[in-house]
């Protein structure tokens, strides 16, 4: 089973904006009939899917949290579901700063932990990943 990563985003993306966004970042596009695309390098891979109505099964505090981080409402809510084969969130993280680096966006992972967008951008050249130990100087919520 994946393990899911949400990338949030005030911007309000619209489906072919992603899709062309999906191709120029290389990633394969409808691999099935559920998800967008689909980032793989040997046997680690990434599901992704603009899916708006996940943003109305958030309860109002952790909207509350989300807004405050981006600090705008949120508009586009992206999936990624990342297998659990070592390697696959550093996968995941590639793509995320792909995407920050176009649009404002915060993450918040399968751990209920949210990353800011000054925190993702942090996060970008260390390449750590989004499992962070106890010495990381970035503080998730």
């Amino acid at each position: 089973m994946p393990e899911p990563i949400s990338l949030i985003s005030s911007a309000e993306i619209k489906p072919g904006e992603f899709l062309s966004f999906l191709q120029y970042s290389g990633v394969l596009l409808h691999p099935d009939n559920v998800y967008d695309g689909r980032i793989s390098r040997d046997n680690t891979h990434v599901w992704i899917v603009l899916d708006n109505t996940e943003l109305k099964n958030f309860n109002p505090d952790e909207i509350e949290l989300i807004t405050q981080k981006l600090t705008a409402k949120p508009q586009t809510h992206i999936l990624l579901d990342v297998s659990k084969t070592s390697g696959s969130e550093q996968l995941a993280l590639e793509f995320a700063c792909k995407f920050a680096k176009k649009w404002s966006c915060i993450v918040y992972n399968s751990n209920y932990k949210i990353y800011s967008p000054q925190e993702l951008l942090e996060l970008c050249p260390a390449e750590a990943g989004f499992v962070l130990g106890v010495d990381s100087k970035v503080n998730p919520i």
